[in-house]
């Protein structure tokens, strides 16, 4: 299906919203996102790479960041100013810099591929900047999709 660009909106375009940790969140999560990108004439391939990523790095912190099996929030926040996408996902969960893990050894087959450890080199290979910080007891994860020219 080819891609139709759609009319881009006022320069800069903010949404916030919070979710569970939980894998139901998932699919409202992409509900979401997919229209944040509708609403802002994200192109239809750029969208879908930056919805695996974002997908990726909140089932990595529902799976992952916490010890307890409590509720917790996890916020995303996304941004589209001029060409440039963003998302912001803040947990409360223990420290962990995605940057900071080593990817896994490409396998020599697929008999020989694990399963799992792979969603950091995704988004690592989809996204155009990618940021990490520890403030006030929340991880703080920030993507940057950028309009490729052609």
């Amino acid at each position: 299906m080819p891609e139709t660009l759609r009319p881009l909106p006022k320069e800069r375009s903010r949404e916030n919203r919070s979710f569970r940790n939980d894998d139901a969140e998932l699919r409202p999560l992409s509900e979401w996102f997919r229209g944040f990108a509708i609403r802002n004439g994200i192109a239809e391939t750029r969208a879908l790479d930056f919805e695996l990523c974002l997908n990726e790095l909140v089932t990595n912190v529902i799976h992952y960041a916490y010890a307890d099996k409590g509720r917790h929030e996890i916020r995303v926040a996304l941004e589209r100013e001029g060409d440039a996408l963003r998302a912001t996902v803040e947990d409360d969960g223990g420290p962990f810099n995605p940057l900071e893990k080593e990817s896994p050894a490409v396998p020599l087959s697929l008999e020989d591929a694990g399963v799992g450890g792979w969603g950091i080199p995704i988004v690592r290979a989809l996204a155009d900047d990618l940021s990490y910080e520890r403030r006030d007891g929340r991880n703080r994860f920030t993507i940057v999709s950028r309009k490729r020219p052609g």
